[in-house]
């Protein structure tokens, strides 16, 4: 009875080991750098789960061998400058250069290349962008709404990413949520009326609109916004994909 019991409770820790790590933002995960002089890597990566803009500054990569020779090695910080793309499962993040006119920060000046997650690759390739937080802020009152509103600025980066995406040969990236879907999609006509209709599971797209109309359709669109995002994913993989097969 008690060898069953000490098995019993070896198997609860463990079980409650592996759930740790699966939640832990920190865990190291097995992926590959490309640096900039276009070595691969493989390792182990750890991302930042919980606050996602700072994979888009660095990550913490310990290489193979070294994890190897010693499974307790420290990490090497590596910087948007130092890679080319890195991928964490079937996670890629590539290097995109892109100035975000909308949130011009001090920290941000320096560099505008950013290791954004790539949502789709073809003739319309798309990445997850995040705003960062705020150089400076000012709180005031208890203790209490200063967590609050830290909470809230952390919710509001998270919400607010933006899909940026280029068809073709463009180079500046624009925001798939605020461009003209239906003409990005219009060489492909079933995907366009698929998108148009909501087929996507997104809020159909009415020609000619009243200004009422249009702002109901907008606050549809930012209530919703995660099941606008997988639409605009859907249609852009459909599209690479049925755009290949036309011709």
């Amino acid at each position: 009875m008690k060898k069953i019991c000490i098995v019993f409770i070896l198997f609860l820790s463990f079980g409650l080991s592996v759930c740790k790590a699966q939640d832990d933002p920190y865990v190291y995960r097995p992926g590959t750098v490309t640096f900039k002089d276009g070595t691969i890597v493989n390792g182990m990566v750890r991302l930042h789960d919980d606050a996602p803009w700072y994979n888009q500054r660095y990550i913490w990569f310990i290489d193979s061998a070294a994890y190897a020779a010693n499974p307790n090695v420290k990490g090497k910080k590596y910087r948007a400058d130092d890679m080319q793309m890195y991928r964490v499962g079937d996670r890629i993040f590539d290097k995109v250069h892109y100035v975000n006119l909308e949130n011009l920060q001090l920290k941000s000046l320096g560099s505008n290349d950013h290791m954004m997650e790539r949502l789709t690759i073809g003739r319309i390739t798309s990445h997850r962008f995040y705003d960062y937080p705020a150089d400076y802020t000012a709180d005031s009152g208890t203790e209490e709404k200063i967590d609050q509103d830290e909470a809230q600025r952390k919710q509001d980066l998270l919400s607010g990413y933006k899909i940026l995406c280029t068809k073709d040969d463009e180079k500046k990236p624009r925001n798939a949520f605020d461009i003209d879907m239906l003409k990005l999609l219009a060489e492909v006509p079933a995907v366009q009326d698929k998108y148009q209709t909501g087929g996507y599971g997104n809020q159909p797209i009415v020609a000619h609109k009243g200004l009422m109309a249009k702002m109901i359709a907008t606050a549809k669109k930012s209530a919703f916004k995660p099941e606008e995002a997988d639409a605009i994913v859907a249609a852009f993989n459909d599209y690479n994909a049925q755009i290949v097969a036309t011709k």
